[in-house]
């Protein structure tokens, strides 16, 4: 974890705001990750479709 080992040299408020930065790229990542998954459990049918 990169982001807490520069934390300590940080004021309050820029630990804060590394910290909600950090858990907002990782939700961004987390919700691609969530769209892929399911747009690949759907592409088979879509395909299936398309072939018919």
């Amino acid at each position: 974890f990169y982001v807490f080992n520069r934390l300590p040299r940080k004021t309050d408020m820029e630990r804060k705001i590394e910290i909600v930065q950090f858990a907002s790229r990782t939700r961004q990542l987390f919700v691609r990750l969530l769209a892929l998954v399911k747009w690949a459990n759907n592409a088979g049918k879509v395909e299936k479709c398309a072939v018919s």
